[in-house]
């Protein structure tokens, strides 16, 4: 790629000047180079920002045609998926650990019955989550997307195959179990890692393609991706002791965790020749060069907003989790079969995938903030109907599944489905990657409140307190976060110069050691 900047020079001209006018001539000469400059940056960006959107093969092809077009079209969609779909391994991660904790106290009930840790176990990952979303927003806005993703990919692989192979000193179980919780630590913070690098990724990625399928594609290779991962987590054990039976648990759990890595594994591959998308490359500039005192007032108040959906939801939907013990135990003799659990369980998890898909075709028609408002007001009114007549309803365990499941599957067509996406695109480019990743550690510290708030018996109780929360929620989105349109990526980082030019610290992403200048 050539650079205008090299290639620019001023030409200095013999003519009698004045000397009371001397400084007057240099300052119009540095102003005019200095204007030259920044037109010459500008249009090295745009050129930057138009080829890397697409895969270099030797040169960039025209789309001019239908054909062409619509090859691009799969290009992009390719790097939308590869970006977004690792957060498989988050609801995989998440629920197949459930599996395992179940066979780990069939298998050994000495060593499990009242031992806290086995509860750690599950609950340390949301912890290395937390801390993953924290520090990789940061490093994906300074290193770069694709940097960020690669290294959660690795994480990932290695504390999965950690896991998969714990064992305690001289084959204790209570040294086994100290073992899983450390590697799940580090699980988490792969996980985390994934949400302000792929998913921002992605973002960014589907505002290159086509008008009017931008946001259900994001959702369809995130939220739909974690969904998916979560009916795995259930589906893969299940099988997994359907082939083995009840006398071979030890391999059921262990392959249960090491088949969490397949899909990390496949992900590397792919992403490693991938190229960093222009989106970012445009528009990254140096935390130094960022006027926050205009952060602040431009997405103070939809930033509190989004965290405060985000925290409830995860602080409802994780707490609701524990609830499909009581569902099981409902429909099974207390003599089932570890396999009849386990099919039951997968029957729940996937509960929320219509909602997810529902989402993704009624997103680019009405827009993420309706379908977030629908969405949490509609799960507030079956919710409290679910409360009203939990009595009857619990005695009629069929009927109670299919409303639970509509309960589900409204809560991922709204908040589920559309505050990631929210998260991702109502912030500018340079600041994308620590917006989301804080609030959605903030919403992962919701599912760690949840698991402890509602970790009771009072379930009538926590369907009406779930639904007061979410009606409450739908009021604070109609009234203070925008709609987001087709082009809200681009639209954002102009609004985001405006109004730091309006503020006096003029544009942010020009200035002269600019990150395309480097590289």
């Amino acid at each position: 790629m050539s650079s205008n900047l090299s290639s620019f020079s001023v030409e200095k001209v013999e003519t009698s000047v004045p000397p009371n006018t001397e400084l007057m001539v240099h300052d119009s000469i540095a102003t005019s180079y200095s204007k030259h400059s920044m037109r010459n940056l500008d249009d090295e960006k745009q050129n930057v920002y138009e080829s890397s959107s697409q895969i270099e093969e030797g040169s960039i092809h025209s789309t001019t045609e239908t054909g062409g077009e619509s090859i691009s079209e799969w290009k992009k969609f390719y790097e939308v998926f590869i970006c977004g779909v690792a957060l498989i391994s988050d609801g995989y991660c998440s629920n197949s650990i459930g599996t395992v904790i179940t066979i780990l106290k069939r298998l050994y009930p000495k060593e499990t019955t009242g031992n806290k840790s086995l509860k750690d176990i599950g609950m340390i990952a949301y912890v290395g989550t937390v801390v993953g979303q924290l520090s990789f927003g940061w490093y994906s806005d300074f290193f770069g997307r694709k940097n960020g993703m690669i290294t959660a990919t690795l994480i990932l692989i290695v504390s999965t195959a950690l896991c998969t192979g714990a064992y305690g000193y001289h084959g204790s179980i209570n040294g086994m179990i100290s073992a899983m919780i450390a590697y799940r630590f580090f699980l988490g913070i792969g996980i985390g890692a994934e949400y302000p690098c792929g998913s921002v990724a992605a973002s960014e990625n589907s505002s290159q393609m086509k008008p009017g399928r931008r946001h259900g594609l994001f959702i369809l290779v995130t939220n739909a991706a974690v969904d998916i991962g979560l009916a795995l987590g259930a589906f893969v054990p299940y099988i997994l002791v359907c082939i083995f039976s009840d006398r071979h648990l030890r391999a059921v759990w262990r392959m249960s965790i090491g088949l969490g890595s397949v899909i990390p594994i496949l992900l590397l591959i792919v992403r490693l020749p991938m190229k960093e998308n222009g989106v970012y490359l445009k528009s990254k500039i140096p935390y130094s060069k960022i006027p926050w005192p205009v952060v602040l007032r431009l997405y103070g108040v939809r930033f509190l907003v989004i965290c405060i959906v985000w925290f409830t939801y995860d602080l409802s939907t994780f707490a609701f989790s524990l609830y499909s013990s009581t569902i099981v135990s409902g429909v099974l003799p207390s003599n089932a079969s570890i396999a009849k659990s386990f099919g039951w369980n997968t029957l729940i998890n996937s509960f929320p995938l219509p909602g997810t898909w529902f989402s993704c075709i009624f997103v680019d028609i009405i827009g993420p903030k309706w379908c977030l408002v629908s969405g949490l007001i509609s799960q507030g009114v079956i919710g409290l109907f679910m409360s009203g007549f939990y009595n009857q309803l619990v005695h009629r365990i069929a009927g109670f599944c299919v409303i639970y499941g509509i309960f589900l599957t409204l809560g991922e067509f709204g908040p589920g489905s559309n505050i990631g996406l929210l998260a991702s695109k109502t912030s500018p480019t340079a600041i994308r990657g620590i917006y989301y990743g804080l609030a959605a550690a903030i919403g992962k510290c919701g599912a760690i409140a949840g698991v402890y708030a509602f970790g009771g018996n009072q379930v009538r109780v926590y369907f009406f307190a779930a639904s007061g929360i979410a009606l409450f929620v739908a009021v604070l989105v109609f009234f203070f976060l925008p709609q987001v349109h087709q082009t809200c990526v681009e639209d954002e980082d102009e609004r985001f110069i405006q109004a730091c030019v309006d503020a006096g610290y003029g544009n942010p992403y020009v200035y002269e050691e600019t990150y395309l200048v480097k590289s």
